[in-house]
């Protein structure tokens, strides 16, 4: 086999994992819209309806935050706290040696100066 075809088959492949997300996403939110038209002709009122949609949804994601997601963000906020102080080590090592080399540069320049 070529490598050829195994990249034409993995671009097959991300577009119709791409598609079914769409189509996926699409089927929610249809359904989210099937509840809301039934949620809206039992209570008689299309706004408590939304309210009363939207509410459970807001508990819904909350809940999800609280006991599932909240303790992995914080820690991928330390570890970017990390790679932030990695990184400003490595700027002030950065400016260190190149004002060394800058005195030594000056230092050269006046040793002995081009003519």
């Amino acid at each position: 086999m070529s490598t050829g075809n195994k990249s034409a088959g993995s671009g097959n492949f991300f577009l119709a994992l791409l598609l079914f997300c769409v189509t996926a996403m699409i089927a929610v939110v249809l359904l989210i819209v099937a509840l809301l038209i039934a949620v809206s002709e039992w209570l008689g009122s299309f706004t408590w309806a939304a309210l009363l949609v939207g509410g459970v949804f807001v508990l819904a994601a909350a809940g999800i935050y609280f006991f599932a997601i909240k303790d992995p963000v914080r820690q991928i906020r330390a570890r970017i706290e990390t790679v932030y102080d990695v990184a400003r080590l490595l700027k002030q090592g950065y400016d260190w040696v190149a004002a060394k080399l800058e005195f030594f540069v000056r230092l050269k320049h006046e040793l002995w100066p081009s003519e």
